[in-house]
């Protein structure tokens, strides 16, 4: 672990990603609830203020046990922070120096090209700070906004995992995305 770094937060302009704390819970309680933003998250909705207590408490151990890396997004200006979603490195796998990424955004941000700017701060973390070789996603095939999302942010489609997700009891087939350090 000697050749990494871990970065607690990184920006670009107002767009900032920094790691996950506790007063983070009732934003992701409030957020995770709502059934438009778990469709296709295979975390599903937060049943409770203590569901989300249990959730953040668990990344921070993760974290702190280097397995997975997780950041609230933030919108800020000189007067407001705005929390708009969250992205994370998990499922790190050291030997191969790779890991899975998975991110959400509130649906008012959604279009705004939000999205590829948080990937490529999340690739600056995994790539010259981890020191990763690959980072990957494994998206449900109907989730057309969010693989086009990861191609246009350099990741590319490398194959059809079939009824790979499991989505409130539901297996849906999902594309596996990869993108690598060079």
């Amino acid at each position: 672990m000697e050749d990494i770094e871990l970065i607690e937060e990184i920006n670009d302009g107002n767009l900032f990603l920094r790691k996950v704390s506790k007063n983070d819970v009732s934003f992701f309680y409030q957020s995770l609830k709502e059934k438009e933003m778990i469709n296709y998250l295979s975390l599903g909705p937060l049943r409770s203020f203590d569901h989300s207590k249990k959730l953040i408490r668990n990344y921070l151990k993760s974290w702190d046990k280097y397995l997975q890396f997780n950041y609230v997004i933030e919108l800020r200006d000189n007067l407001t922070i705005k929390r708009i979603g969250s992205v994370s490195l998990w499922n790190v796998n050291w030997l191969h120096k790779r890991s899975g990424i998975g991110i959400w955004i509130l649906p008012n941000y959604w279009g705004q090209g939000i999205g590829k700017r948080v990937i490529e701060l999340i690739k600056i973390i995994a790539f010259y700070h981890l020191n990763l070789n690959r980072i990957e996603a494994q998206i449900a095939v109907e989730n057309d906004k969010s693989i086009k999302m990861f191609k246009k942010s350099g990741f590319k489609e490398e194959g059809l995992l079939k009824k790979y997700l499991n989505i409130e009891g539901n297996f849906h087939d999902a594309f596996t995305l990869g993108c690598f350090k060079d």
